[in-house]
């Protein structure tokens, strides 16, 4: 199998839930965005640092969970899942109600200093090539923003002609940031949909 067959196109970013082993060979899992390269490949930025970082230094090699349950995402970033959370998989851990796991080994990963408004930041780029994939159920549909952002925009723009002032301001400041996300992490089709979206959304600026 490759990542086609767990619904993942060239290109678009997925939210996924990575897990990786800690040096006491204890599981860990954080939420990170995926880009899909190609059939067997994927890129991911990583915050310098992390424990994420350093078990996949460690280890090279690490799991991407396509799932879409809500607490998993919630828990794993607000704190470290617990242990009944996860089964082994070979040498790595992968989240029990998955709908789908990959094992990625670690083909390259280079440090990037970067320097904004905030101040200098570090960040881990990381290619890795897909060496299993197992699917847990028949239909994986893997997550990306984009698709949220499309309907989230589709809604502000029927409700602009029932809203004014403060409100009407906040619905454009949204519909910006909608934009950016959806152009940041879809593919052509949802930057298509986006574009007629903001072309209708602009009517109210007359």
């Amino acid at each position: 199998m490759d990542l086609g067959s767990i619904g993942m196109e060239k290109g678009l970013l997925y939210e996924t839930i990575v897990t990786t082993v800690n040096a006491d060979h204890t599981p860990n899992a954080a939420p990170i965005g995926v880009i899909c390269k190609n059939d067997k490949e994927v890129v991911i930025y990583l915050h310098h640092g992390s424990k994420t970082v350093r078990n996949i230094k460690r280890n090279h090699s690490f799991i991407v969970n396509i799932l879409k349950d809500p607490m998993v995402f919630v828990e794993s970033t607000l704190g470290n899942l617990s242990n009944n959370y996860f089964e082994q998989y070979l040498n790595e851990f992968y989240i029990k109600n998955t709908d789908a796991f990959f094992i990625a080994d670690v083909k390259s990963l280079k440090d990037v200093e970067k320097k904004d408004n905030f101040g200098v930041s570090v960040t881990t780029v990381l290619k890795a090539d897909v060496s299993t994939i197992i699917k847990k159920k028949e239909n994986v549909e893997p997550l990306n923003r984009a698709i949220y952002g499309i309907i989230e925009g589709l809604v502000y723009l029927t409700r602009m002609e029932m809203v004014s002032g403060d409100m009407e301001k906040l619905y454009r400041h949204r519909m910006i940031e909608i934009s950016r996300i959806v152009n940041k992490v879809g593919g052509v089709e949802h930057k298509k949909a986006m574009k007629k979206i903001s072309e209708a959304f602009s009517r109210y600026d007359e």
